[in-house]
C-alpha cells in the first residue's frame, strides 16, 4: 500500500510540474527584462530541461548551463528540426542556432508563427513548438511559444543509433557558424578536430567521453585561441575506439 501511494504521489508531482508527455498544449512567455532566475520565467519541459533567456543573447537550458553558449549547442539537451515532428527525419535535428540559421539565416525571428519540432535528448520527448515572439538583439530577452507533446505515432526513430556516423556539416557552405553531428552506438571517448588543407590542427572542439546517442557541436570558425579563421576549405575528423571518419566543409566570408 505504501509503495502504491508513493507511486501515485510521484505521478501527481510530475503532472503538476508539467513533466508528463501526455499534457495538453502549454503557452510559455518570458517578458522582456523579466528575471530569468525565477521559475516562472523558465519553461520546465522536464527535470533536466528548463529553458529561459537572459536579457541578452539566446535561449539556454538553466539546468545544464549557466548561460547561452553557441559553441555548446544551447539549449544543451535539446535538438530542433524546422518542421513538425511528423514531417521531421532523424537527420533534420540540429541545435537551435543551426535550425534558425544564425544571424545570416534570419535568426529566431524568422521562425515566428512556424511550427518546429523540439526533441529532449535525455528524456526522449518530442514537442511541436509554435514560436509567437522573440525579441531581437540585446533588447530584453523576451520570447513566447506554445508547445504541444507530439504523438508517438508522429515520431520517426531518433534514438539508439546502431552504427557510428559522421554527418555533413550544416549549413555547408557556412558563415560563420555550422553544426557537426555524429552518432555513437556505444559509450565512447570522442575527439573531433578541425584541420586545414595542410593537415594543421585548427581547433579541437570535442575531447571527452560521451554516452551512446546522437550528438552535435557548433563550430564558430575560430581557432584554438578563439581567433576567427580565414575563408576556405576545412576538414573535420572524428576519432573513437574503432571508428575514424573525415569530411569537408567550406567557410565563406
Amino acid at each position: 500500500m505504501t509503495n502504491l501511494l508513493t507511486i501515485i504521489f510521484s505521478a501527481i508531482v510530475l503532472l503538476s510540474m508539467g513533466f508528463a508527455q501526455d499534457e495538453e498544449s502549454v503557452t510559455f512567455t518570458k517578458l522582456d527584462s523579466a528575471d530569468w532566475t525565477l521559475p516562472e520565467n523558465q519553461d520546465s519541459l522536464a527535470p533536466t530541461v528548463k529553458i529561459t533567456r537572459k536579457n541578452t543573447q539566446s535561449i539556454f537550458n538553466i539546468t545544464q548551463e549557466e548561460g547561452y553558449s553557441g559553441n555548446n549547442g544551447s539549449p544543451v539537451g535539446t535538438l530542433w528540426a524546422h518542421s513538425t515532428t511528423a514531417d521531421a527525419n532523424p537527420e533534420d535535428y540540429v541545435n537551435f542556432v543551426s535550425m534558425h540559421g544564425g544571424g545570416g539565416g534570419g535568426g529566431p525571428q524568422s521562425l515566428i508563427d512556424d511550427t518546429v519540432s523540439l526533441y529532449l535528448t535525455t528524456d526522449d520527448l518530442y514537442y511541436d513548438v509554435v514560436i509567437h515572439s522573440y525579441t531581437g538583439g540585446n533588447n530584453g530577452g523576451g520570447f513566447s511559444w506554445t508547445r504541444t507533446p507530439a504523438s508517438q505515432l508522429d515520431v520517426k526513430e531518433l534514438s539508439n543509433p546502431s552504427i557510428f556516423s559522421l554527418y555533413s556539416a550544416y549549413p555547408n557552405p557556412f558563415n560563420p557558424i555550422t553544426t557537426l553531428r555524429y552518432d555513437l552506438p556505444v559509450d565512447n571517448y570522442v575527439t573531433l578536430i578541425i584541420y586545414d588543407l595542410n593537415g594543421r590542427i585548427v581547433n579541437q572542439i570535442v575531447n571527452t567521453s560521451q554516452p551512446a546517442g546522437h550528438h552535435s557541436v557548433i563550430w564558430n570558425s575560430t581557432d584554438s585561441f578563439g581567433k576567427p579563421v580565414s575563408a576556405g576549405i576545412y576538414l573535420y575528423q572524428i576519432r573513437t575506439a574503432g571508428y575514424v571518419q573525415t569530411r569537408k566543409m567550406v567557410l565563406l566570408k
